[in-house]
């Protein structure tokens, strides 16, 4: 062995894609998986994890790191939480996802995109998620453009079940998907309007075709997978044995204790274990992958069986076997060190229902291509992590450090902005044609530049906020007061000239 060879000594190992369920040690050199099994004849550097837990790195497929629901430390949610690959669930669109790609670059964490059908991706903000009209057109030929030049990056794409427009817009996306070559993950959760087509969630599983997926599978809300007496529906069981996939997707409106004991007692349970994770859940009731992983062992479901959800059957999911989902030799060295903790947890849903864990599942360490990352299961709870807190008093201190090229971007995109009108409006009256239009300046004057589009993003994002918060360009020059966007960026470069003339 080389002398960069490091041992991970003595863990309780579950792999389940080798079928490991025992202890042993792992052998990790440059950068990837040497062996599983006995190390005491190899030379290296030794980590004693006797009496703890080890597994293929957790892979979470549904989490909001970009957009209105993401975070400005995705990592949080991430490595430090013993995640070390996840998958934007919609954060994006085509109009955004060279954005997305800027924006998210240098985590530790590896980070796919489930794009949303819609150009500028999810929205939030109670934007009713089931206006057809915001789907737009279709650019099927940059949606083909991106995939070759970012192929890889594309994990599934993401639509909702939710509208009073029938399937059809099911079917666009499924069609898309085809195109692409990649599965459809469907949202059936929570509806955003009073009056909707309840049936149009029970769509999802007539459309889906195997290997496609459907998410929030236990909520509770109307269009659940049970019917009124708790019996699983017909159409779901048929979904299910032509190879559908179910996905948990917990969130904060998602998950009833109720519908997942119903469902777990006729055999339903899920093929994909996710967290749903984004600002508002962070801190309740989701908290993090592991707490979703420790609800279903609640339910029932074994130890083995939660890792290989996180695992080896996620990594299937969205066909990334090749990178992740196991120890095998020559893998990348994703791993994730945990404990199982022997004392009674609460874990709520999402209607404040309770139920108690006799031990639950707590994160201790994460390796990611062999690099250690000590957990913090704290750091994603701080509230600039999740909070978007805009500096209306006083220009962030980030702000002085933009360079001139970037001073000069902003007093051209003012100029470009001068003749545009738009104001905060109550969240179920937004207007997403303006944000179009507005995100469509801003890369008209960004193409006039020879700055790298990360640097006119940063130079946007700095200007307004004391943390990095990578929202879609149009949608965050949405969120400020059109004077108080003119004033503050006419306050930057004014700073500007006073310390150059100074």
């Amino acid at each position: 062995m080389k002398s960069d060879t490091s041992i991970l000594r003595g863990a309780h190992v579950i792999d389940p894609k080798q079928g490991i369920d025992a202890i042993a040690d792992v052998v990790v050199a440059n950068q990837r998986i040497e062996f599983v099994g006995d190390a005491s004849h190899v030379d290296g550097e030794v980590l004693d994890l006797t009496g703890h837990y080890l597994s293929p790195g957790w892979i979470d497929i549904h989490v909001h790191t970009y957009g209105t629901l993401g975070f400005s430390d995705p990592d949080a949610i991430g490595v430090y939480q013993g995640v070390t690959t996840f998958v934007d669930a919609g954060g994006a669109g085509i109009g955004v996802l060279d954005e997305f790609v800027a924006t998210m670059d240098g985590l530790h964490t590896s980070l796919y995109a489930g794009p949303f059908v819609r150009p500028l991706g999810l929205i939030a903000l109670n934007f009713l998620e089931g206006e057809i009209r915001s789907l737009g057109n279709i650019p099927l030929s940059e949606w083909v453009d991106f995939m070759k030049q970012k192929r890889g990056m594309l994990r599934y794409l993401k639509c909702n079940a939710m509208g009073n427009y029938g399937p059809g817009s099911l079917k666009i996306s499924k069609g898309l998907a085809q195109v692409l070559g990649v599965p459809l993950y469907m949202h059936i959760g929570e509806f955003q309007q009073h009056k909707v087509e309840e049936t149009l969630a029970m769509e999802a599983f007539r459309i889906a075709e195997p290997g496609d997926m459907i998410t929030h599978v236990y909520h509770g809300n109307m269009g659940k997978v049970v019917d009124d007496h708790g019996k699983v529906l017909d159409l779901v069981r048929r979904a299910q044995d032509r190879g559908v996939l179910f996905d948990v997707g917990f969130g904060g409106y998602n998950f009833a204790w109720k519908v997942a004991e119903q469902a777990f007692s006729q055999g339903l349970l899920p093929d994909t274990i996710s967290s749903d994770l984004q600002q508002f859940n962070v801190v309740t009731p989701v908290k993090s992958l592991a707490n979703v992983m420790t609800a279903m062992m609640i339910l029932g479901m074994g130890l083995y069986d939660v890792i290989s959800r996180v695992t080896d059957r996620a990594a299937r999911a969205i066909s990334l076997q090749d990178e992740a989902g196991t120890l095998a030799p020559g893998m990348p060295a994703d791993i994730t060190v945990f404990d199982l903790v022997k004392e009674p947890l609460v874990v709520t849903d999402c209607i404040l229902h309770k139920r108690t864990a006799s031990a639950y599942l707590k994160p201790l360490m994460a390796f990611k291509h062999g690099q250690r990352f000590d957990c913090d299961m704290e750091r994603a709870k701080k509230e600039s992590n999740w909070l978007v807190q805009y500096s209306d008093e006083k220009v962030p201190q980030r702000a002085k450090w933009l360079t001139a090229p970037q001073k000069q971007f902003l007093s051209d995109l003012v100029n470009a902005l001068a003749h545009v009108e738009w104001s905060i409006t109550p969240e179920e009256e937004f207007d997403y044609d303006k944000a179009l239009e507005l995100q469509r300046i801003f890369h008209l004057v960004r193409k006039r530049h020879v700055l790298t589009l990360k640097a006119c993003l940063d130079s946007l994002y700095s200007s307004f906020t004391d943390h990095q918060f990578p929202i879609q360009a149009g949608l965050f020059i949405m969120c400020q007061e059109r004077d108080f966007f003119f004033s503050r960026i006419r306050e930057i470069l004014a700073n500007q000239a006073s310390a150059e003339i100074l």
